[in-house]
C-alpha cells in the first residue's frame, strides 16, 4: 500500500458545512454534518455530554468513539457492529490504534494529532488501511469532541463502506 491508496486529510472544523457542498463524499454524512454544525455554531467542539447518542440513529452500526490523547494513538471505546465485520474483527475496546496488526496507514498519529490540536475535523477516503483488508474500500469522517471541562479528548468516527475492488 502506498499513499496513493488512500487520502487522509484534515479541514478546518468551521469549513465542515461549507465543504459538505463540495466535497462529494461528504454526502453520505449530512445527518452527522448537520448535528456538529449546530454544535460549532454555538461555540466550537461539541462536548461528548452534549452529543446524545440517540441522535446518531442510523450510524450506531457504523461508528466509532475513541478517547483522542495528545500523542495521536486513538483507544477505542465503541465499535459498532458493521466496523467490527470491515476489519475483520481485529478491533477491540480499550485497544489503541498502534497495537492493531499490519497497519499500513503510515501517518496515523500525524493525523490524529493534527484533529487532536483543535479546530480541524479529518476526513480519510481509500482503503482499509490493514494488510489483508485492502480489497475493500471506505470513507471515514472523523469529529473532535470535548471532554466535560471543554478540553478536546474525543474522536468520533463514520464510516460509509464503499465497494470491493480488486487487489
Amino acid at each position: 500500500m502506498d499513499a496513493s491508496d488512500y487520502l487522509a486529510k484534515t479541514y478546518a472544523l468551521t469549513e465542515l458545512p461549507s465543504n459538505h457542498a463540495s466535497d462529494k463524499a461528504l454526502a453520505h454524512f449530512a445527518q452527522i454534518i448537520r448535528l456538529w454544525g449546530r454544535e460549532i455554531e454555538r461555540g466550537g467542539i461539541p462536548r461528548r455530554v452534549d452529543l446524545s447518542f440517540q441522535g446518531f440513529v442510523g450510524w450506531h452500526a457504523r461508528m466509532i468513539i475513541s478517547r483522542l490523547p495528545a500523542c495521536g494513538d486513538l483507544e477505542f471505546r465503541i465499535i459498532g457492529h458493521d466496523i467490527d465485520e470491515m476489519f475483520g474483527r481485529t478491533l477491540k475496546i480499550g485497544d489503541r490504534f498502534s497495537s492493531l496488526p499490519h497497519v499500513a496507514f503510515e501517518d496515523y498519529a500525524d493525523y490524529f494529532k493534527a484533529i487532536r490540536a483543535g479546530g480541524t475535523y479529518g476526513r480519510y477516503s481509500g482503503i482499509i488501511p490493514f494488510e489483508g483488508r485492502a480489497h475493500r474500500t471506505f470513507d471515514v469522517l472523523d469529529l473532535p469532541a470535548a471532554d466535560e471541562e471543554g478540553k478536546l479528548a474525543f474522536l468520533y468516527s463514520f464510516f460509509v463502506m464503499g465497494p470491493r475492488r480488486r487487489v
